[in-house]
């Protein structure tokens, strides 16, 4: 009986790795991203291994074009770049199936936001994790980002905060500004300003605007640090300098207001042009108020409208019921 039991296992190992033989090899379109087998594509009739090119549009099979020179890497790489979606999806499908860490990053978007994929936050993680594990910063960052807000993933601060370590190592500035966020609000740590200050100074020195306005913020509370408003204005400056309309808002704020510094319209007119100039919304809005009250200029209700118009339409909403009223 045993030596039947024997030879009907051993039959059974034959007949499972006959079948394993015979299973079609899975190849991805570079057509349509689909997964296929066979001779060509069962999607789309595509060939395997036949590609466009993005320069020229030539079809090949060969690893260079025919009509370009282009390699296929490079067509790939450039395709995969490409905004729209539909149009990079199957060069992001084929090399992220190569292992390639970038394209496995952007595969993993895909698979959260179900574009073109079914969505499915656990292919999407484990898009993330394998290109954070191939050294992808990015995917670090990101990976921590999901942890923090809990999409995708169950909240989980300190899976946030190792996540950012990690990225941090790589010389990440958004990672370091995100770790001395962590430590300023005591976010899965003990909260610790001098931690913080430390985390916001190396992104800072790095050239992160955010530092710096965290920093800025740092001494005009005196966290961690002896309050001193004359470092929280150079700061403020700093970031500025860097390109961010927060700072660039708030500065023109003080200026308007006469807070921390000589009260000056002119050149906090001044800054919130250059904060709305940057996309920011409330700057918009503080010009449409000068205009329609007179605040350093003189009172012209259409220029105040175009303002409250572009304010309204970057999301205040202020402004949206103010440009209603008065249209």
């Amino acid at each position: 009986m045993k030596k039947a039991w024997a030879l009907l296992a051993a039959l059974l190992l034959l007949c499972s790795a006959a079948l394993a033989e015979e299973a079609p090899q899975k190849w991805v379109c570079l057509g349509c991203g689909e997964e296929t087998s066979g001779d060509v594509c069962t999607y789309c009739g595509e060939l395997p291994g036949g590609w466009t090119c993005a320069e020229c549009a030539a079809r090949n099979l060969s690893d260079t074009c025919s009509g370009c020179g282009l390699s296929r890497e490079d067509s790939l790489r450039r395709q995969a770049e490409d905004t729209r979606f539909m149009a990079a999806f199957p060069a992001v499908r084929y090399l992220a199936s190569t292992g390639d860490p970038e394209n496995l990053f952007r595969l993993g978007r895909y698979y959260e936001k179900g574009i073109i994929l079914e969505q499915d936050a656990d292919l999407a993680v484990s898009c993330f994790r394998r290109a954070a594990d191939a050294g992808y910063v990015r995917a670090w960052v990101y990976l921590g980002r999901l942890y923090d807000a809990g999409i995708a993933v169950k909240q989980d601060y300190t899976a946030a905060l190792e996540c950012y370590q990690r990225a941090a190592e790589l010389g990440d500035v958004e990672a370091l500004w995100y770790l001395g966020s962590f430590y300023e609000e005591g976010c899965g740590v003990e909260q610790n300003y001098a931690v913080a200050g430390g985390y916001y100074q190396q992104a800072a020195e790095l050239g992160d605007a955010d530092s710096w306005m965290s920093l800025a913020y740092f001494y005009l509370r005196g966290h961690g640090v002896e309050e001193d408003h004359g470092k929280a204005l150079e700061y403020y400056q700093k970031a500025a300098e860097l390109g961010s309309g927060q700072a660039c808002d708030y500065l023109g704020y003080l200026c308007m207001t006469g807070t921390l510094v000589p009260q000056d319209t002119e050149k906090g007119l001044s800054w919130y042009k250059k904060a709305a100039e940057l996309g920011t919304a409330r700057s918009m809005y503080a010009l449409g108020y000068a205009y329609q009250c007179g605040q350093g200029v003189e009172i012209d209700m259409e220029e105040a409208l175009r303002w409250y118009e572009k304010a309204a339409l970057a999301g205040h909403t202020t402004a949206l019921a103010v440009y209603n009223a008065f249209k």
